[in-house]
Parts: structure tokens; sequence; C-alpha cells
């Protein structure tokens, strides 16, 4: 494409074409011509080209690109051009390279920015205009509507809420791929996140101690004195070795060469994100230097931005708007206790690899009191994590998150995330608009992402991702629901090709999804396993250019496990390095008629469950407020391990044990003013008590580390919580076990816990709501079996165990809906049971249950709230 732009450019100069014809042109086609500055950046070019192809799709007529126009033109201008209107100048902050403006002028559009990249988002803005949108990143994503003008008629001004705004997907695109030599999947979200105006004004780097470790490996090896000393030892070179940050001459050394990157990067271009600041991040990992000398400069945090401060003033010295930065992460998450240099950009990442005890909101808070100006990096559905499942709740979670950055002054967000239209599409699309607008209707993009794309199969579709948002877990009775919802978007889609071509994506999808059940159905390094595992690689890649999954990295990950699992073959036959590995050979990319043959293949092979998922909101408020609730439950003999030691029985006036092995949460209401809260916590290693108001103001942050006594000794924790209404309770665990009791009498109910095999749960009680006649729950661990479940009266009922065991089902009779139910002996070392229909809330006491207020209808609705 820019190889075709700047032949254009070449011939209309060598011609002397530099004007069009009034009458060869049409007046609301702005003359068929579209003048672009002289010099460009590669970014700006990529936008013209696709601004001269797009209009000319528009309006089914050729458009010309021309120097300087002596008539109707589309102006491509900056700020500073001698010819721009200065009323429309004036409509863009002056501190904001990416701002830019459509604005209208008689017979020509004039599109306006300080710089070459907010003159590509201009373009981008101008077609949004116009009706044109890219969805996903592939020509049949891409709505390009017809239209006998391109007119505007009013000014469009607009600038980012964040001035950095990136995701990338974990382990990124693999290159020269076998299947893709070309790198044309890359290219493809290369170019969709331009046209979405990601991107931004800079660009913040990670780890840079990887590379210096490399850069100076003789060097470091020369003088042990510079290497990290841990348990009283300098630590020999590694990769992802740390330096002694108190010694001046290696400060001296990372410094200098930390200068001499950013004056290359400002040599090569001055005008590049990357050019705006210089990592000065350390190494992945802990590991940081405990030599007297470095523990002298304080906490970790105190001696990584030690460092980072002198880098600050070195690249300030030679370059007065120089930057460096690095994340608040992992040991040096916290806030230092020295002054932050001012030109220092600090990147938080709260709500991952940060052990500072303090919430994602507090960590935050505490920064922005520490500098003025801070960006975030986030964890958005990454493949490792989430397998590309669509779990991700792109109309609230993601807008909640980025309007809360907005609310607190992060100015920047890089979000480890996956290049999976499929599980992250429409997330990254509404979330790219919210990144300029805060305020942009979530639900709006929403329906007319559905409306565009789908048209009468939109509302399928819409239930189908509705659905998804709302809670997904891969089980036999989810994909039955899938394929269904596909079904029905195919025969709405009629003879509609491209609405059939996109329905035909989601199938591909949903192969995905399915072969990714089945392979989890099997035992891991069994036969069954293995042949599997053949099968979903091999279909990965046969809907790779689809671009719904990412390939590259769910096959990385696969071989990864089946290699640890004694199948060494699978990564070898899908060698992704070796182009002539034998598997590459033995793909076809599945075409449309065979994906949208899976969905009538999906529908025989899978029957839906008779319950219908539901969401509950509202305030948490006592189960036992509704009129049908029952308190009659009778209580089944104590939970006990082998040994004495790690018996659940509540004793006299508390709460039964909880044996944890990680970090536990919890909401604790307070009935009355000045109620006085008390609980006992033990635990071998420290881990910390905190207790916030609904403000989250911290009201009690205790350390408790018993020691080697913790199962037999207690250490109590207590707070007067002086007004009525809601606290939270957290203990932050680094996967460190220890157990908890609370007062008998306390208000305090919990969504989710880890605990071992060996120290299953006392009695919890849970609420199920009226009109729930079969109750669904999910469980990611299944080797233990199910848990013990009891209805009102106490006695214990025997669940369907579906799809070996993950999905669980109660039949509720009538008379016992809208009642406390129980569960004991519940072994979850993977998170507790998740509740389909139900209210994911327990607590150790029936009359104790807080659950969300629309959990207490009476009548259900038919589907999520």
């Amino acid at each position: 494409m820019l190889a075709r732009l700047c032949l254009a450019i070449s011939v209309l100069a060598g011609a002397g074409l530099l004007a069009v014809r009034l009458e060869a042109a049409d007046a609301g086609l702005y003359g068929q011509a579209i003048s672009p500055p002289a010099a460009m950046q590669p970014e700006l070019k990529l936008a013209v080209a696709d601004l001269q192809e797009t209009l000319q799709q528009i309006a089914g007529k050729p458009f010309a690109l021309v120097e300087q126009p002596e008539g109707p033109a589309v102006l491509l201008r900056r700020s500073d051009a001698a010819d721009v209107p200065p009323a429309a100048v004036q409509r863009l902050p002056a501190d904001n390279r990416e701002a830019c403006c459509l604005w209208p002028d008689g017979d020509r559009l004039w599109l306006i920015s300080h710089s070459d990249t907010g003159l590509s988002h201009a373009v981008y803005l101008y077609l949004e205009q116009l009706g044109c949108r890219w969805y996903f990143p592939s020509a049949k994503w891409t709505i390009v509507p017809r239209r006998p003008s391109i007119r505007l008629e009013e000014p469009v001004a607009l600038a980012p809420a964040f001035r950095s705004r990136v995701f990338a997907g974990t382990g990124g695109f693999g290159g020269k791929l076998p299947l893709d030599p070309e790198r044309q999947i890359e290219s493809r979200w290369n170019d969709w996140r331009r046209r979405n105006r990601f991107g931004g004004e800079f660009q913040v780097s990670g780890h840079t101690g990887e590379a210096f470790n490399l850069k100076y490996k003789e060097q470091l090896e020369a003088h042990p004195e510079w290497r990290a000393m841990r348990n009283g030892e300098r630590q020999p070179w590694n990769l992802i070795g740390k330096f002694c940050a108190g010694n001046p001459e290696v400060v001296d050394l990372y410094v200098r060469d930390r200068v001499e990157a950013y004056r290359l990067a400002r040599e090569r271009d001055p005008e590049s994100p990357r050019s705006w600041a210089v990592s000065v991040e350390p190494a992945d990992g802990g590991g940081h230097c405990t030599a007297p000398e470095s523990l002298a400069l304080g906490s970790v945090s105190d001696r990584v931005f030690h460092v980072a401060n002198q880098a600050a003033r070195a690249v300030r010295k030679e370059f007065p708007d120089g930057r460096v930065s690095l994340f608040a992460y992992n040991e040096h998450a916290a806030p230092p206790t020295i002054p932050v240099e001012p030109n220092v950009y600090v990147q938080v990442i709260p709500y991952a690899f940060q052990r500072t005890g303090l919430s994602p909101e507090q960590l935050l808070d505490a920064w922005s009191k520490k500098v003025s100006r801070m960006g975030i990096y986030d964890y958005w559905s990454i493949p490792d994590w989430e397998h590309d499942l669509p779990t991700f709740d792109p109309l609230g979670f993601g807008p909640t998150r980025l309007r809360g950055w907005h609310r607190r002054g992060v100015d920047s967000f890089l979000c480890e995330s996956t290049y999976s239209s499929g599980a992250m599409g429409v997330a990254w699309y509404v979330g790219g608009r919210l990144a300029w607008n805060p305020s942009a209707d979530p639900e709006a993009l929403f329906k007319e992402f559905t409306r565009d794309c789908f048209g009468p199969s939109a509302p399928a579709m819409q239930r189908l991702l509705r659905r998804w948002a709302d809670g997904f877990q891969l089980t036999s009775h989810e994909l039955a629901l899938t394929y269904r919802d596909l079904q029905e978007a195919q025969a709405a889609a009629g003879d509609d090709a491209a609405v059939l071509a996109r329905v035909a994506d989601y199938a591909r999808y949903a192969g995905y999804l399915e072969r990714y059940f089945l392979y989890h159905q099997t035992r891991r390094g069994s036969p069954e396993r293995q042949a599997a595992a053949d099968v979903l690689i091999r279909y990965l890649w046969s809907i790779y250019d689809s671009s719904m999954v990412h390939a590259f990295r769910l096959s990385q990950l696969l071989a990864r496990d089946e290699r640890l699992a004694g199948n060494a073959e699978l990564g070898d036959v899908f060698n992704w390095q070796d182009h002539a590995a034998p598997g590459w050979s033995q793909i076809t990319p599945l075409s449309q008629a065979s994906a949208l043959a899976l969905i009538s293949a999906g529908v025989a092979a899978y029957s839906p469950q008779d319950f219908i998922p539901r969401r509950f909101t509202g305030t948490l408020t006592p189960a036992t407020t509704s009129l049908t609730a029952s308190l009659a439950v009778t209580q089944p003999p104590a939970v006990t391990t082998a040994t004495t030691t790690t018996n659940t029985t509540a004793e006299s006036g508390r709460t039964p044990v909880l044996w944890l092995t990680n970090a536990f949460e919890a909401t604790v209401q307070a009935e009355r003013p000045n109620q006085l809260f008390r609980l006992q916590i033990a635990s071998q290693d420290a881990v910390r008590l905190l207790v916030n108001d609904s403000s989250g103001k911290v009201l009690l942050d205790q350390t408790i580390d018993t020691g080697e006594a913790w199962r037999t000794t207690w250490e109590e924790a207590s707070i007067v919580l002086r007004e009525p209404g809601l606290y939270s309770l957290r203990v932050v665990s680094q996967k460190k076990s220890f157990r908890i009791t609370a007062s008998a009498d306390a208000m305090l109910t919990f969504e989710d816990w880890w605990n071992s095999q060996g120290l299953p749960t006392p009695r919890l009680y849970f609420y199920v709501p009226a009109g729930t006649q079969q109750l669904a729950m999910y469980a990611n661990y299944i080797a233990a079996g199910p848990p013990r479940f009891f209805d009102p009266q106490g006695q214990e009922v025997q669940p369907t165990l579906v799809d070996q065991g993950h999905l669980l089902l109660l039949p509720i009779p009538a008379e016992q809906q809208g009642r406390i139910w129980s569960l004991d002996r519940a072994k979850c070392p993977m998170g507790a049971v998740r509740f389909l229909n139900a209210p994911q809330a327990f607590a150790f006491d029936a009359s104790r249950l807080l659950v969300p207020q629309s959990a207490l209808a009476k009548e259900p609705t038919d589907g999520a709230e």
C-alpha cells in the first residue's frame, strides 16, 4: 500500500497534475482530491493510502493525490502550516500532539493536528464520521458504506483521554512463521490498531536488565562486587541477575548505557513515541541485592528508584526534555521513601505481581501522591492464563477499569493481552473508543457492532456475546448454547454473504472452544490426551488466518504443556522455528463451508442442560430477609482430618476454621454503631490482614506471623466498626498457608477460597434463589471429587456430575427454592466452585449470609440480571 502511495505521488508530480478540475468532480466529494503534506512519517503515509482507497470505495469514484490544490480538496495539514485556518488550530490543545480537528471550510475539508500521528488519527476519525468501521483485523470485518457525499457540515475536534494506548498479545506473532512467512497477521493487527487510533504520543519499554547483562557480561563476571549479593554471597552471572545498587561503579556503567540508548533513539527519530523515554526497568523477577551497601539505600523500591533517579538526572543533563521510565512492579511495586525525579515516568502494575499488601486501588492512590503523572500496566485476558476463552467482560469490566484509571489521573495504559478476535475483539474495539472518550456508551457501541456486522442475525449474536460476558465457563452446556445461537444466526443471515462470513468466523472460534474442551476432558499424559492435543494444534493452525485465536501463542503453550507431560513429539512436528517441520505441510485452512458445517455438527453433538445462567446485582443484603429463606438447617458431623491439629470444628463462640493456601477476601457487615469485629488468624509465614471501609480507607493493617506453632496457636485481631454498613476484609498471602476463624456473630460473607485436598472446608452456607429448579456449578479441580451438598433440612443431596465432574447439577424441589443450602468437604486448590445460576456467596452460618439484592426476588428473570 505504501509503495502504491509513493508511486501515485511520483506520477502526479511528474505529470504536473497539481490540481483537479472542478467540472470533472462531484461537488459533494471535495473535488475527488486529497492533499497530504509533502513530507510524511510512515504511519501517516499508510493512513493517506487508506483514505484514498476508502473514499474511492465509498463514492465509487477515483480520488487523486495533489500537492497544492487550487480548488476543492480534503487537506491534511500540521497546525504550523501557513495555510491552515487559525480558528481550526484553536480547537487543538497546545500540549497534546495527538489531538485532531476536522474543519469544514466551504468546498474544502481540513484535517489538522500538531503531528503526523495526530493527522493519522484525523484520517480515521473522518472516515468514522462517514460510517466506516474496522471491527476486527480482517477485510470481512471492515464496514465501508456507499454514499453519494463525503461532506461534513460541522467541525469535529477530539483529543485522547489517555496519551498512550497500547495493547500487545503475550508472546507476539512469532516472526516469519512457516504458515505466514510474510507476517500478514502481524501486519493486519498493526493496521487494525492504527485504524482504531491505538498507539500514543509516547510508548514506554519494559525490562532492560537482561540486555545490560548480555552486553556487559565480561565486565560483570570480572567484577563480582558489581553483582547482587544474596544470603551473604555474590551471585554468579545470569541473564536476569541484578547488579549491586550500592556500588557506584556498576550504577555509573548502567546510567551511561541508558543515556547512550536514549541518545541513539533521539538520533534515529526524535518524533517517535519510542524516543519519549528510555527504560530503566531492571531485569524481570526478584533477587535484588542485599549487600550492606545496597541495604543502606533502603527498601527494594528505594534501591531501584535510586538508580532510576541517577539515570533521570543524567538524561536530563543532556536532554532537558528527556525522561526515563520503569514499572512499579514485583518487589519494587511500592512507592519509595526517597523523592522521585520529575522526569521519571512510572507505570504501575497494581493487579498482579505486586507484594505491597495494598489493594490495586490503594497502590494507585499511594503512587498518585508520589508522582505527578503515571501509567498502568495491566493483564487483559492473556492466553497464558485465559487460553483465549471469552472470559473477559467487554461491556462491564473493561469500561469500568478504563474509566476508573481516567478518574485517578492515569494518562497511559499498556495492556498485555491476546491477538484473538474471538476472545477480545469486541473488548478492544470498545476499549479503543473509551480510551479517547471515557463517557462513550459501551452498550451503544456493542449494539452498533452487532447491527453492522450481523444485520438480521444480530439478536442471536447479542445473546451469545452477552452470555459469554456475564461469566463464561467452558462446559458441554455452554457449547450446546453456543452452537444453537450460531445456528439461529446462520439461518437469519439467509443469503447475506457478508453476514455469513462473519458467522463462519465465530463458528471457527466455537470449533476452537470445543476442541479445547475435549482436550481437557482427557487425563494428562494419557494416549487420549496426546491424540486430543494433536487435533487441537492442527485446528489452531487451520484457523490461523481468521485471527479469531492467537494461534501462535496457544500452540506454544500447548507444545510446552505436552512436552512437560512426556509428549515432546507434538512440538517437534509443529516446530514454529523450523519451516521444514512435517506438520506444516499437513495444514489446510478451514474453509467457510467447513466452518459453517461445524455449527450443525455441534448442535447434534451437545445438548443443553435444564438451567439458565444468571448474574446477580445490587447491595449485599442478609439472605434471611427473604420471606422464603429458611434457617432450619441441621448441622452435619464436623469434618476432621487425620490429625486433631487440623480440626475444622467451631470452638465455642467462633466460626468453624477455614484452612487456606492463598489470599482471602470477604465482606463484613456491621449491623449497629461501634460493633466489635473479632477474628483469629494463624500462619507459619507472614501474612497481612487489612480491613477497609466502603470508601477504601484502611482501618486495620496488621501483620500475622505465628511461626512454627501456627497449627495450634492463634493470633487475635479486632476492630471497632464505627458505622453500620459494609466493610472489606483481606488476608494478603503470597500462596502461604494460614487458617482463619471469626467470632460467631460476625456477618461475614466470601466468594472464593483456595484450600488443599488435605484440609477441606467446614460447613459453608449459600442461597438458592426462588425459581431455581436445578442448581448448576462449575468446578476447576475435580481430582478429589465434589463437595457434599445439603438441603435446608440438612439432608445430603447427591449432585449429577457432567463433563467428568466439572459441571455439577443439583435438583431443587419447589419447596426448597428461595432457601439456604450448604456444602462441606470442598477441596478447591484452584479456587472455589462457581455457581452459574445462584449468587456466588458463602458464609459460616446461615443467619450471617449476605447476597446481592436481586437474588432475593420472588420470581426469577429469564436470563442474566
